[in-house]
């Protein structure tokens, strides 16, 4: 039942991947949730295209991500130091190629450790591997991209992968607008350099707890996962040409936070219910000289 919710769930969820800007980034993000604790993120990235012309783009990237979960000790029956603090690094790999004026290719592979580090060294379950594959079909007609395909990534909280199939339309200089799964934004671009958007966004963490957790007085071996699906508003400021601060802030409406073991089955459900979040970050872009459209 919660596999069909999610599906669901995911047709209003935000995952800019084939249209994906390269640069050096900073983000942050609060989810306050006051009956089990408060999630705090901080992230880190470069993504570097190496190759870069008008037919094809081959970019390196990688990523640091630190979690820190601050649980409310009385409602949670079990101590919880183990899992509080988690690390995440990763190594990644884009290719996005014209295949001709209408058809573009796009794909993505990751290997990411992600783990609370509990006996400080990196085992074999505290590596995990993501990956997409879509193409896109653009219409000069009507202005729009359709785009097919499949992603699957731990960072939204899901063991499955993901179907890709979303419409997206240019409707003048200052509107657009992308629907379908699992993405579904509208963006008002007030001038060069501002632009809001509304959108509904899939958030989350996975994490190996690579040592263990006592649960109930057993000890379990297996994951954290955090799902939450985000509505929300955002504010983009593109200042100095190539950087772009972003806020963004909202309302969740599906809150899943889970341990679960390696057959991932529930171990234990923190029962975290629905709260605000705010996320804030800074962006610089490297120029895009691929010949891909890009409408939103």
């Amino acid at each position: 039942m919660k596999k069909i919710l999610i599906l669901l769930l995911l047709l209003g969820a935000k995952m800019s991947y084939a249209q994906e800007t390269d640069g050096i980034y900073v983000n942050s993000e609060f989810f306050p949730s006051y009956d089990v604790g408060s999630v705090n993120k901080l992230e880190a990235g470069l993504n570097y295209p190496v190759i870069n012309t008008s037919k094809e783009k081959f970019t390196i990237g990688g990523k640091v991500q630190s979690i820190s979960y601050n649980y409310v000790d009385e409602d949670v029956p079990f101590e919880t130091d183990e899992i509080e603090d988690f690390k995440s690094f990763s190594l990644k790999f884009k290719y996005q190629r014209s295949l001709s004026d209408s058809w573009a290719l796009n794909v993505m592979g990751e290997s990411q450790i992600s783990s609370n580090f509990g006996e400080n060294e990196i085992k074999d379950d505290d590596i995990f591997f993501n990956a997409l594959v879509t193409l896109e079909k653009y219409s000069e007609a009507h202005n729009s991209i359709w785009t097919f395909g499949a992603a699957y990534n731990i960072k939204y909280g899901l063991y499955y992968p993901i179907p890709v199939l979303s419409y997206t339309k240019r409707l003048d200089e200052s509107w657009a607008y992308k629907i379908g799964v699992p993405d579904m934004r509208v963006k008002w671009t007030l001038s060069e350099n501002h632009e809001f958007e509304g959108f509904a966004t899939l958030s989350g963490f996975t994490g190996n707890i690579n040592d263990g957790v006592d649960v109930y007085k057993i000890e379990y071996s297996g994951t954290l996962r955090q799902t939450s699906v985000l509505l929300g508003l955002g504010y983009n400021y593109t200042f100095w040409k190539n950087f772009k601060a972003t806020v963004n802030g909202g309302y969740s409406v599906y809150n899943t936070l889970q341990i679960q073991d390696y057959d991932n089955e529930e171990v234990y459900d923190f029962d975290m219910p629905n709260s605000f979040y705010f996320n804030v970050g800074v962006k610089y872009q490297f120029k895009n000289k691929t010949s891909v459209k890009s409408l939103y």
